[in-house]
């Protein structure tokens, strides 16, 4: 390839139990700020994850508490993905979308394992990146003295070493393994291949570009069948109007639901007016059976009364034909004889004594007044029943003339309204099975690109080993071109970082970098160490971001500061400073990220820091730097961290 891989992160996202958290980057310098143990390092732990690392360093309190899923959208050479990540799974598949994080549910992905030891559908984790970044999946000899040595793949874990320099690595005895002869050795060989040195491995170039040729030509075929098959099931493969048609349909559904929520409403207010009419009706309803009630109640009372005057008038009619046939029986009825009583029929001997005729009238005046009482009663009663019926008839004729308008109203007003709502809600069944229908077709064509950019990304792939190939053949690159020309990056960063007694700098054969004429590994000062590891890292950046290489031009730093006095004392010459050593690592990574992008060359530089350096004080977030997250422990104005509920 002319120039080196892109890897450009734009989003992470972890998705919670109840919210989601997010981080979005922008190309060129990012900043993550803010207290220590505010949750700022694993951002950058989250995004190594999602790149096929380890979660050791992620599963802390607040994110095993709150978070369960890692989203990372990002673009490998401009085109754009999306990996999810199960953070409490790491052995668990790794699913891939061709697609921004916000479309991930119309997308369907591809299944990677994190390790090449597990099968998945789609291979490994590793190769994917490889490939999408152009660059070839070669063996890398563990040493270059022994002939014997083994053999290892090339995986992108190999190359994440020298773009993330961790914290607990700044400054770092055991920078890039150097405790481990195996591991350092191997990184030296990934080192020469990044930068395209081949001096001892033009018959494994050959071997590489058979192998790729071979996964090549088989992508093609795989892309033959699928296309056939496409065609025989009528599947349009045409993305760009599929997505159109795509959008006119979310459009159309979109426009349909505005048009049922408008008609919702309007049947919303008739509802209310039904609602007053229907609770009228019923009022009227209770009402008339109250009345109906009350009526047959008073006709009871009036069927008792009258029952009750019927016996007062047979008393009255007894008691006076007693008073009638009393003379009689007193001159000479026989005493030993008996009648009936006329009240009770009672046989009563005619010797047995009786009431006076006086207390007969007074009993004859007494039922009288009561039998007036029972008439007066009954009368009134009569006069509340008529107006009792009165209203009855007055409520049935409301109740019937409600009834009509409430049909009438049922009729002209909610009807039409609910058969338009039915109607549109009709419409959008059709149209959302035609978008389900689209969105499959969208789907698959999705995963046809896939094959069609596998075999993009293949073809570059071989013609990098070409390339390489011919380098090697024409003795163009040689090692000593390139330690030379990173020596000159070096020390170019060393002269202008503040240390003092900047003489013999160099980068040997096996890529330490030296300072002083000593070894980095060598170095006691901490602070030397922590410019000079960082150097060794922006150096790299700097020099693949000129020549071709296979490394993306991508950086993570945590932490840069450390071992270094941010802080100036009184006595402290400004230029020779501590505070000023470490505003000049964040003038060199501006110099850079500037650089690159005069020259319309992609670059991304992720830093964590607890402090922000003078020189971005002065300038402008957004503009010059893109301010990812600043977090604060006391929360307020800022985020508490990156889980920032807890």
């Amino acid at each position: 390839m002319d120039t080196s891989p892109e890897l450009i992160v734009r989003k992470l996202t972890l998705k919670g139990l109840t919210t989601n958290y997010e981080a979005v980057f922008n190309e060129g310098l990012n900043i993550i700020w803010g207290d220590m143990d505010s949750g700022k390092s694993s951002i950058l732990n989250l995004i190594d994850y999602c790149l096929g690392g380890s979660n050791k360093k992620i599963l802390y309190g607040e994110i095993s508490a709150k978070a369960r899923v890692a989203y990372l959208e990002l673009s490998l050479n401009n085109h754009t993905f999306t990996i999810e990540r199960d953070i409490f799974e790491p052995d668990g598949p790794i699913k891939v979308y061709s697609c921004p994080i916000e479309l991930t549910h119309e997308v369907f992905p591809m299944f990677m394992s994190p390790t090449p030891s597990k099968i998945m559908p789609d291979g490994w984790i590793s190769d994917f990146i490889l490939e999408s970044l152009g660059i070839a999946k070669v063996k890398i000899k563990e040493s270059n003295i022994r002939a014997d040595a083994n053999e290892d793949r090339l995986s992108f874990r190999d190359l994440m070493k020298l773009m993330y320099l961790k914290q607990t690595l700044v400054g770092s005895d055991s920078l890039l393994d150097a405790g481990n002869p195996v591991v350092f050795a191997k990184n030296v060989s990934v080192q020469k291949f990044v930068y395209n040195i081949h001096d001892d491995r033009l018959a494994s170039l050959k071997t590489d570009l058979m192998n790729e040729s071979k996964e090549l030509s088989q992508l093609k075929n795989s892309e033959s069948s699928i296309l056939k098959f496409l065609k025989d099931v009528d599947i349009d493969i045409t993305q760009t109007d599929a997505t159109n048609t795509l959008e006119q349909k979310k459009e159309q559904i979109e426009n349909l639901e505005k048009s049922a929520h408008k008609l919702k409403r309007d049947f919303s207010l008739n509802s209310e007016v039904a609602t007053a009419l229907r609770k009228t009706i019923l009022q009227l309803k209770n009402d008339l059976n109250s009345n109906i009630q009350e009526i047959q109640s008073l006709e009871k009372k009036q069927a008792d009364y009258a029952k009750l005057k019927n016996t007062y008038s047979l008393d009255l009619e007894c008691l006076n034909i007693s008073k009638l046939a009393r003379p009689h029986f007193q001159a000479g009825a026989a005493h030993d004889k008996s009648l009936p009583c006329p009240l009770c029929s009672t046989n009563i001997p005619i010797s047995s004594p009786c009431l006076s005729d006086e207390d007969i009238d007074n009993e004859i005046k007494s039922i009288k007044n009561r039998f007036s009482g029972v008439q007066a009663s009954i009368d009134k009663l009569w006069e509340k029943r008529a107006t009792l019926e009165k209203q009855q008839q007055e409520i049935q004729f409301s109740l019937n003339l409600n009834s009509k308008n409430f049909d009438e109203q049922n009729i002209a007003s909610i009807s039409p309204i609910v058969m338009a709502i039915e109607a549109i809600e009709k419409s959008k069944n059709e149209v959302n099975i035609e978008l389900a229908g689209l969105k499959r077709n969208v789907s698959i064509s999705g995963k046809f690109n896939e094959i069609q950019n596998k075999i993009g990304n293949k073809n570059a792939v071989i013609a990098n080993i070409k390339r390489n190939i011919q380098l090697v053949e024409d003795g163009l690159t040689g090692l000593d071109d390139v330690i030379t020309s990173l020596s000159g990056l070096l020390s170019q960063y060393l002269k202008v970082s503040g240390l003092q007694n900047v003489t013999d700098i160099y980068i040997t054969k096996n890529f330490t970098p030296y300072f002083r004429g000593i070894s980095y590994y060598d170095t006691s000062s901490g602070g030397v160490k922590t410019i000079t590891s960082i150097g060794s890292y922006l150096t790299r950046l700097k020099f693949i971001l000129k020549e071709p290489s296979n490394l993306p031009t991508f950086l993570m730093i945590d932490t840069p500061g450390q071992n270094i006095g941010r802080y100036k004392r009184s006595e402290d010459d400004t230029e020779l400073s501590d505070p000023a050593l470490y505003e000049n690592i964040y003038k060199q990574m501006l110099e850079i990220v500037n650089s690159a992008k005069s020259k319309n060359r992609k670059c991304q530089v992720i830093v964590v820091d607890n402090d922000l350096p003078n020189i971005l004080n002065g300038l402008t977030a957004g503009l010059d730097y893109h301010l990812v997250k600043r977090f604060s422990k006391r929360g307020g104005e800022y985020e508490k961290g990156l889980i920032n509920d807890y």
